[in-house]
């Protein structure tokens, strides 16, 4: 380790000490291990993926615009985040934040609330993937095998968990990487050989409206927004694993909803315009 480093993770220690807290982490992970974290939590072109065709069922081409409003009401809640986490850098993410901004007995409810959230993502995102996973291990899309394959994929998450930082920060660097090659290839091939729509077709709903009423089918089709702009709050859970957490860690969330965002909005753009 390099004398700044140790300087930094000095500072660090010291900052940790005037919040009631002894150093626990080697802070071996990097700001952009750190960014991926965030990204893969977020899997934007997954989540373009997963609820592409309800909206497009429900809202038509214009459903893409809900992206926009989905990143602009989420980057007000990350900056909120980014605030919290560069005056308490520790890990465990909303509850030790809300413990210290409001008290213990709203924090048991944060983290009670957080908890479930993490459970019911975890289980909804291996019992999304088995489907697709099943068949490309040759297994048939049953409901025994399926739900065998979620429980291999959560039981394999939690060995990468417990593996230690360093494997889940390359694990996360993977993702990231594996997940925003995927998104430009695929989007550049559909935009550049497989388009079969003008570019204005983001403003033509098809007469998806109901009674006239467009309003209602694009707040319905904003799903696809509300599905993919959620996680980044997972770069401030390892705050005590970052260098200089409390300014490292809300570049890392906002870089989050920067690229994520942009990689989703193209995805889609790409799907909407390869539409025959």
């Amino acid at each position: 380790m390099s004398h700044r480093q140790l300087r930094t993770c000095d500072a660090d220690a010291e900052q940790l000490k005037t919040l009631g807290y002894a150093a626990k982490f080697d802070r071996s992970m990097t700001l952009w291990e750190n960014f991926a974290l965030g990204f893969t939590y977020l899997s934007p072109v997954v989540g373009v993926y997963s609820v592409f065709d309800v909206g497009m069922a429900a809202g038509g081409p214009p459903m893409i615009w809900s992206y926009f409003l989905a990143a602009f009401g989420q980057f007000i809640v990350c900056l909120t985040f980014c605030e919290v986490v560069s005056q308490f850098p520790i890990s465990g993410g909303l509850y030790p934040w809300a413990r210290r901004l409001v008290g213990k007995r709203w924090a048991w409810m944060a983290g009670w609330i957080y908890g479930w959230a993490l459970f019911t993502s975890i289980a909804a995102v291996a019992a999304g993937a088995a489907p697709f996973l099943a068949p490309l291990l040759g297994f048939g899309a049953t409901s025994g095998i399926t739900t065998t394959v979620a429980i291999a994929i959560v039981l394999l998450s939690t060995l990468i968990n417990l593996a230690g930082t360093k494997f889940l920060a390359r694990v996360a660097m993977f993702g990231f990487v594996c997940e925003i090659v995927g998104a430009i290839a695929v989007g550049g091939y559909l935009l550049i050989f497989q388009r079969h729509q003008p570019f204005g077709v983001v403003f033509d709903s098809f007469n998806v409206a109901q009674d006239g009423n467009y309003v209602p089918a694009f707040l319905a089709a904003a799903v696809v927004g509300l599905f993919t702009c959620y996680g980044f709050e997972a770069c401030g859970d390892v705050a005590e694993e970052t260098p200089n957490p409390g300014l490292g860690i809300p570049k890392a969330m906002r870089t989050t909803i920067y690229v994520g965002m942009s990689a989703s909005v193209f995805v889609c753009l790409a799907l909407i315009l390869a539409a025959a």
